[in-house]
């Protein structure tokens, strides 16, 4: 009873802050490390050493994140360049805080007047700088926030806001099972753009991960957007209307990571909106796949991600995780 209580006071207390409509700030939603990436760029329930994934979930923190360090960048679509860092410590009796940032540099732009003549250049870039805090109340449930100060430039304009995340996450340690449902990207702007305030892209995620007993391998299915039951585009790669069963996949990504305990993980993802809504008419491209490994190097962990989008665009994550305390996970 006591756990229905705390979670319905803080569902209560965090939806009055849902936003729907055109939003700002797209970036919040990019895969905070090559892990997530590997993993079909939504997960939200890995619990272990990993600290990069309290980024998108807060709740995820725990006794294993204490001194972690993760880093985290990639060259992006578009020639843009992103990245990430995280790093946590235990306060003890189940207080835990971190602190992160995440960067996205869109480059040089060429600058061009409304007849398309080039005048210049300019650059656009998006910042978040965050902290958060996490607290175990039972031997199995965590709950935990973040708030974030964002930035962005657009050549000669700015905007700012703030944002915050929170999440609840079960951890079932003899099943070795996690479910956790976090409320990402809720908030407001501070200054806008043009002087009209636009919706940050708050989005509601639910995630469950589980290893096997049977061979060693990590599944991870997520539910994300789940304040919107329509996040599709209105027709099919063949012209088609997109039917019920499609716009309930699409709220859909997978993941499965092979020898999750081990020093040497193997990773594969799927993100079946992205497959969906990039594929290519009568031919094979493999949008919405993802794959990538872990490897563990005394007390270093460095993460691959090779994510396919098109044919023509794919992206490379690496991440590079570091226990800060000198031992060896």
């Amino acid at each position: 009873m006591k756990k229905i209580v705390i979670l319905s006071l803080f569902l209560s207390g965090i939806v009055s802050f849902a936003q729907t409509g055109t939003n700002v700030y797209p970036f919040l939603n990019i895969p905070v490390s090559a892990r997530q990436a590997a993993l079909g760029g939504d997960a939200i329930s890995i619990r272990d050493y990993d600290v990069s994934f309290a980024i998108a979930n807060p709740s995820l923190l725990n006794k294993d994140s204490d001194n972690q360090i993760s880093v985290n960048g990639a060259a992006y679509l578009a020639d843009s360049k992103y990245g990430t860092i995280g790093f946590a410590k235990d306060l003890d009796n189940g207080h835990i805080v971190t602190v992160n940032a995440r960067y996205l540099s869109y480059g040089s732009i060429p600058r061009t007047d409304e007849s398309g003549y080039e005048n210049g250049e300019f650059k656009a870039s998006d910042v978040a700088v965050g902290a958060g805090y996490a607290y175990q109340f039972e031997e199995d449930w965590t709950i935990g926030g973040g708030l974030n100060f964002i930035t962005s430039k657009i050549d000669n304009y700015t905007s700012s806001a703030i944002s915050g995340n929170m999440g609840v996450t079960y951890y079932n340690k003899k099943n070795k099972e996690v479910l956790s449902l976090v409320l990402r990207n809720f908030g407001f702007q501070l200054k806008s753009f043009n002087g009209v305030k636009e919706n940050l892209p708050f989005r509601v995620d639910l995630g469950y991960t589980r290893i096997l007993k049977v061979i060693p391998l990590a599944i991870t299915v997520t539910a994300h957007d789940l304040q919107k039951l329509n996040i599709s585009s209105d027709y099919n790669v063949n012209g088609q209307e997109v039917n019920l069963g499609r716009k309930i996949a699409d709220h859909f990504s997978v993941g499965a990571e092979l020898f999750p305990e081990k020093g040497f993980n193997i990773r594969l993802g799927y993100n079946v909106k992205r497959g969906n809504e990039l594929a290519v008419a009568d031919q094979r491209n493999f949008s919405g796949l993802s794959a990538g490994f872990g490897i563990k190097i005394s007390k270093f962990r460095i993460d691959y991600a090779h994510v396919r989008y098109h044919n023509s665009s794919n992206v490379n994550q690496i991440g590079v995780s570091m226990d800060l305390s000198g031992h060896q996970y």
